[in-house]
């Protein structure tokens, strides 16, 4: 099983957990973290792209904000709860099923794009493909937010590590227990900050990159045209 397929298939089976229905109060604590920082990204009438978006919480939060929102994600379980949500809320949210390494979106769709810690399920390769998608859908001047972690400072000590780590491609082997359902394969790409600016600059402009806990990070490329011609 590839880590698509293995991604698709853990995350149907977990469902929507308290933590991430947009729906439940303990779900707030994810946005709350970026209260100071995606405020100042959104403008009102920014057309965002929620990559990643599971039930959609962070899609909602930033309709909220003002932006016309879209999130898409590879589980129907989560997506089809987000939409059962947009529909209680009378939210004008749309929520889309499909890859990101094929994103089903049109040049100039977006004002910005939002990876909120997902990157450890892209390879290196598939990043780079995104970037790519991004440079054509995102508008001239649009926006790359990325929020991760640096498995460096990550898995600093953990003596496990080489065991379950593929030098070559960066894939970590894992599992996940579900409650009640079995034991998931959770598999993960070895993503450093570094490494992650060097595969995203080579189409996008660094603005800047931001720490905000220990091990968290935001970092934001902005995307450039000329004249409406990459």
């Amino acid at each position: 099983m590839n880590i698509f397929d293995a991604t698709q298939t853990h995350y149907n089976a977990a469902g929507v957990h308290p933590t991430t229905d947009p729906d439940n109060p303990r779900s707030q604590f994810a946005v709350n973290r970026y209260e100071n920082h995606l405020p100042k990204l959104i403008r009102p009438g920014m057309r965002t792209l929620d990559l990643g978006c599971n039930a959609g919480r962070f899609t909602f939060a930033m309709e909220d904000m003002g932006a016309i929102a879209i999130g898409i994600d590879c589980a129907e379980i989560p997506l089809l709860h987000a939409k059962k949500v947009a529909h209680r809320r009378k939210s004008q949210c749309q929520f889309n099923i499909g890859d990101i390494a094929a994103l089903p979106y049109k040049e100039n769709s977006f004002d910005l794009a939002f990876l909120p810690q997902n990157n450890g399920y892209l390879s290196y390769q598939i990043l780079e493909s995104l970037t790519v998608q991004l440079k054509e859908i995102l508008s001239d001047n649009g926006i790359f937010v990325v929020i991760m972690h640096d498995e460096l400072v990550k898995r600093a000590g953990e003596e496990s590590l080489s065991e379950r780590y593929d030098v070559q491609t960066g894939l970590m082997e894992g599992n996940r227990t579900i409650p009640n359902k079995g034991v998931y394969a959770s598999p993960w790409y070895f993503w450093t900050i570094a490494f992650a600016r060097y595969i995203i600059e080579k189409h996008l402009l660094l603005e800047k990159v931001e720490q905000i806990e220990e091990n968290r990070f935001l970092l934001v490329f902005r995307n450039k045209k000329r004249n409406g011609v990459q």
